[in-house]
């Protein structure tokens, strides 16, 4: 079984499915690990969410890890069901462009009816919304770690906080402390080519596709690492469409 990690996909859905059909991936027969930041930026988020709730229904094998933009989105949709009195959460998600997210589901909805469209995404997407609360937050293999954003390599893997595995830049990234296994993650982007970083102690995949960059993916076969990259397809660029 093969493993393939993608990350920082940011709604980037048809972009993504170039490079899985670059690589071949087989649902049934390879490992497909997502880092997260699967949402937001980009314009196809829904298809992405979408893609990667059915492919772990009809698969079990494969893992797709929590990134800070579900878990802006997770506490934004909290707060607009349950506290009328706050819009802290949600001002937080929409400055890192979450009405892109809200409109990949309701074209309509705007900056002011967000609330709105919280609370009907909550009361029609009840499957989808559960899956992304319960997203785990790290995973290993035999020869790697996995997370979204980083660790405190003070810490043991299994002995981090949510908010670093999630959040953290630095001291993560100028570290040159190290685990037995190297670290995958992404969250930090590579704006400059090769769009990507293989350090001693990690391996940072996010390639800053939404700025620029390039969306990679990584194919691990045995000690090899085959990467391939794609600029942002012109079919998953987000134009503003506030109302």
């Amino acid at each position: 079984m093969r493993t393939i990690v993608i990350s920082d996909i940011h709604g980037c859905f048809y972009t993504m499915k170039k490079l899985l059909d670059e690589v071949e991936f087989n649902s049934n027969e390879d490992k497909l690990i997502c880092l997260g930041d699967m949402c937001d930026r980009g314009k196809n988020t829904r298809l992405v969410w979408e893609y990667f709730y059915n492919l772990q229904n009809d698969n079990k094998q494969h893992v797709v890890l929590l990134g800070n933009h579900e878990d802006m989105f997770n506490l934004a949709i909290k707060e607009a069901m349950y506290d009328n009195t706050s819009s802290k959460r949600q001002n937080h998600y929409f400055r890192n462009n979450g009405l892109t997210t809200l409109q990949s589901f309701y074209p309509e909805a705007t900056t002011e009816t967000r609330r709105e469209y919280f609370r009907k995404f909550a009361k029609e997407q009840k499957k989808l919304r559960v899956w992304l609360k319960n997203l785990p937050t790290r995973y290993e293999s035999s020869n790697y770690y996995f997370v979204h954003a980083g660790v405190d390599f003070n810490k043991n893997f299994w002995d981090q906080t949510h908010r670093d595995m999630v959040w953290i830049r630095e001291p993560f990234l100028t570290s040159e402390m190290k685990y037995n296994k190297k670290v995958f993650h992404g969250h930090s982007p590579v704006k400059e080519a090769p769009y990507y970083e293989i350090k001693d102690n990690r391996i940072n995949i996010d390639g800053g596709c939404v700025y620029g960059g390039k969306l990679n993916i990584i194919v691990i076969a045995g000690s090899e690492l085959i990467i391939k990259q794609s600029k942002i397809l012109d079919d998953d660029i987000y134009y503003n469409k506030e109302g």
